[in-house]
C-alpha cells in the first residue's frame, strides 16, 4: 500500500477480537520501532524501551489500575481514563513505551555539551519515542492489526510500574489487536489552515 494512503486511512480501533496476535507479527512491529529516529543520531541513543505484554492477567491488572485510578479523578480525565481502562482489558497485546533516560545518563560523560543542550534533551527524548510509536502504528496497520494510542494510564504509572518492577518513565501505553470495529478517523484541517510556506 502507498504510504500516504495508509497513514490517511489508519483508523484508531478501541475493541479487539479475541485473538492472540502471532509472535512474528509482534516482532515486525516492534522492529518498526527500533527503526524510529534517534537522537542526537551521532551519540547512537534510543531512548525507548518496550515491555509487551500479552499475559491477559497481566493485561487485566493494568486495565484494573487505570479503572482504579479514574475513581479517584475528577470530571473529564476520570471518563478519559475509564474509556482507557476498558480498551486495555479487551486488548490481546499491549506494549508499554518507556523513557529508557539514556541520553541524559550521559550529563557527567558530556558535561558541557549537556549544560548547553540540557534543556532541549526532554524534547528530544520525547520527539524520538513519539516517532517510534507512530512506526509501529504504521506497521501495524500494514499488517492488519488495529492499535490505539493512550496517553491517559499516564496517571497510574506509578501504579503500573510497581505491578512491572519498573523504573523508567513511562511515556505511553500501545494497545494491538484485530479490530471488532470499523475505527474511526476525526477530519483533518485544510493544508491551507496548517501550513505556512516562506520561500
Amino acid at each position: 500500500m502507498d504510504i500516504l494512503k495508509l497513514i490517511k486511512t489508519r483508523r484508531t480501533i478501541r475493541r479487539y477480537k479475541n485473538k492472540p496476535i502471532p509472535q512474528k507479527i509482534l516482532d515486525k512491529i516492534i522492529e518498526a520501532g527500533i527503526w524510529g529516529p534517534s537522537v542526537p543520531s551521532f551519540l547512537r541513543i534510543q531512548p525507548w524501551r518496550f515491555i509487551v505484554i500479552t499475559k491477559k492477567t497481566t493485561i487485566k491488572k493494568i486495565s484494573e489500575i487505570a479503572l482504579a485510578r479514574s475513581k479517584k479523578l475528577g470530571a473529564g480525565a476520570n471518563i478519559l481514563l475509564s474509556a482507557g481502562s476498558r480498551i486495555i482489558a479487551c486488548a490481546p497485546a499491549v506494549i508499554l513505551i518507556y523513557n529508557s533516560g539514556d541520553l541524559a545518563k550521559l550529563k557527567n560523560k558530556y558535561k558541557a555539551a549537556y549544560n548547553n543542550f540540557g534543556e532541549i534533551i526532554p524534547r528530544a527524548e520525547l520527539s524520538a519515542i513519539s516517532a517510534a510509536i507512530q512506526n509501529m502504528i504504521l506497521a501495524a496497520e500494514a499488517l492488519g492489526i488495529g492499535s490505539c494510542w493512550l496517553d491517559t494510564p499516564l496517571f497510574s504509572k506509578n501504579e503500573i510500574n510497581k505491578l512491572l518492577g519498573v523504573k523508567d518513565d513511562l511515556i505511553a501505553v500501545l494497545t494491538l489487536g484485530y479490530a471488532d470495529e470499523e475505527g474511526r478517523r476525526s477530519p483533518r484541517k485544510p493544508l491551507t489552515e496548517a501550513i505556512k510556506y516562506i520561500k
